[in-house]
């Protein structure tokens, strides 16, 4: 669907895209190691005795905020890495302009290591609490960017039915719900604006149910059942 149906285009505007997936999943990868370097093990000199179990677990308990943080982040970014997949095997074209949204999907990976190692930190601080949500936000954002724009650039294959449209306006329009309301309760209580965070594993199942029931016809069983 490139706007140049050239054979040699065309094959060169593939190749383009495969390597752009290539770096967008090397990055990942590199971006969900870095992750696990917030968890530390705890030096000896900390330990009062390092034979004791009880005295070793004292210590990793410490880190139990570091370690639910990696966890949030860890499954976060395996769903975009999911979601990216997705839009990436509908690419049929490349442009330049396609690749920058990417590098901008790209920008809001690498830096969630050290917004999620801040969070570990400073979980009781809102401030902490908003730049994770904000930076999960401007993934989510990106990764919308790059579709619409790959769809007005004719980069994309169109979509299956309206029913798979309609569900994935409405993952996105949840997840920025939730995200929104998770930022600005972060000031009145930060565990609660954390418990937001739950709600985003529901937000595929969900939009699938409501994009089913709105939007009836040959794909609606499709994605109800997902």
């Amino acid at each position: 669907m490139t706007t140049d149906s050239h054979p040699d285009r065309r094959g060169h505007d593939l190749l383009s895209v495969e390597r752009l997936v290539g770096l967008s999943d090397n990055v990942v990868a590199f971006a969900l190691t870095l992750l696990v370097l917030q968890v530390t093990v705890p030096p000896l000199s900390h330990v009062a005795d390092p034979t004791s179990a009880a005295d070793l677990a004292a210590q990793l308990a410490k880190q139990t905020s570091h370690l639910v943080s990696y966890v949030i982040a860890f499954y976060i970014i395996a769903q975009f890495w999911l979601v990216h997949r997705r839009v990436f095997r509908r690419v049929v074209g490349h442009r330049d302009s396609l690749a920058w949204w990417n590098f901008a999907f790209l920008g809001t990976i690498t830096v969630m290591p050290f917004t999620s190692s801040l969070l570990g930190s400073y979980g009781d601080n809102p401030l902490a609490v908003d730049i994770f949500a904000l930076n999960v936000l401007l993934a989510a954002l990106a990764t919308q960017a790059t579709l619409l724009f790959g769809q007005r650039r004719e980069v994309l294959t169109a979509p299956d039915d309206g029913t798979e449209a309609a569900a994935r306006w409405a993952r996105v329009t949840m997840i920025v719900i939730v995200l929104a309301l998770s930022i600005g309760l972060a000031w009145v209580n930060t565990s609660a604006a954390k418990y937001c965070w739950l709600l985003i594993p529901l937000t595929p199942w969900a939009a699938n149910r409501w994009a089913a029931r709105t939007a009836p016809g040959p794909g609606a069983a499709r994605q109800a059942g997902r």
